[in-house]
Parts: structure tokens; sequence; C-alpha cells
């Protein structure tokens, strides 16, 4: 039987999720289970079925395109296109295909740990407010003000991951093959740290900081 995938959407390469609501399919066992069989490639209902079944968890149709649509809604997971086959009959047939809006997902919700926004502003306020003290200890007259410190943090997180992104997509498919047993939350852990290093490498945060 001849078996051709004919991809009509184009992947992006990584996705920056800051919507709590949407990272919390990742954490879900269910929907987070049909999205790791889709970060291997496009996939048919009748694929994403048979791949709950050897993880003995069995899922119905019905119950599969439920999820693919609740995770359609939420950007996560789209309709890709067509597999076109021929049946035993030779004649011509087609089914959907799914696949990820993003091959590489990025937690920056805070979904993780379960905090309100105000938690989490509350959080990084601490946070800021800590780094400058310690900061102020590496140097003695110096007195670094928490939103430069905030400023060059957030310089680093948009920067990073946007220079991570373009890196990723030269990279080719081996740095996805090296990341595809690992689960949402150590693939953010991954692009953040990844993101920190990069901007060591090309930016001068010595003078930056220099200015606080």
């Amino acid at each position: 039987m001849k078996v051709q995938d004919v991809i009509t959407y184009n992947q992006k390469i990584t996705s920056n999720i800051t919507d709590k609501e949407v990272a919390k399919f990742f954490y879900d066992k269910d929907y987070g289970l049909l999205l790791k069989f889709l970060r291997t490639g496009p996939k048919t209902i009748k694929d994403i079925e048979e791949a709950y079944r050897l993880d003995d968890n069995e899922k119905s149709d019905k119950t599969i395109y439920r999820y693919i649509k609740d995770l359609s809604d939420a950007g996560l997971v789209v309709e890709a296109g067509q597999r076109i086959f021929t049946d035993d009959e030779h004649r011509n047939k087609s089914v959907n295909i799914y696949m990820r809006t993003a091959k590489v997902f990025h937690d920056n919700s805070g979904a993780m740990k379960g905090e309100s926004e105000i938690e989490k502003t509350k959080e990084k306020k601490g946070y800021y407010r800590a780094y400058k003290i310690l900061l102020d200890l590496l140097e003695e007259d110096k007195d670094f003000t928490e939103d430069c410190i905030e400023e060059i943090i957030d310089k680093i997180y948009l920067e990073g991951h946007e220079i991570a992104s373009q890196l990723i997509e030269k990279s080719g498919d081996e740095v996805f093959e090296l990341l595809a047993d690992y689960d949402f939350s150590e693939v953010s852990e991954f692009l953040l740290n990844l993101a920190w290093l990069i901007m060591i490498y090309k930016k001068n945060f010595k003078t930056k900081l220099d200015t606080c």
C-alpha cells in the first residue's frame, strides 16, 4: 500500500507558552501524552489511537477527536494536511493528519508551580530584591537597582530565546532527536539555560551591570 503525507501547515520551530491554562495541557496525563506522541511527526487519528494503546491507556476515536479539538482551540495542535494512500482494491483514499503547531514548546507561564499571577508577580519582585542584595556584595560601594536587573533578565529571556530558536532551526533533526525523550518542563529548562549561555557569549552584560 502506497502512503504519502501531504503537509499544508508550516510548523514553527519553537513557541513560548505564557498562558497558564494552555500550559496545563502539557501536564495533564492524557493531553500531555497526545502532545508527546505528536513530537515524532504528523499522525492520523488511528495512529494516535494505536499510540495510546501501546502505552496501556486506550482511548476511543471519539475521545481523541475531543482532545484534538481542545488542543486546537488552545493553539497547540493543528490539522496539518492529509495522508493519501491506496487501499487493497487500488482505490485512492485520504485521511486527515494532525501535528503540533511547534516542534518545541517552552513553558514561561508558571503553570508547573501553580502560582496565581499575583503570587507570581510578588515572587519575581522578591527575586529582584534578592538579586540586588547579593550583587551589591560583589563590589564595595556598588548599589545596583532592581529595575535595571529586571531589564537585563528580560533582555536575556527575549533575545536569548529568539536566538535559541534560530540556532535550533539551523541544527536540523539531531537536536529534536536528543530532546525527544524529555518532558515539557525539562525542555523548558533546557531552553532557559540555552538562552543564558547564548546571551553570556554574545553580549557584554558586565558593561550593562556597571551602569545599573
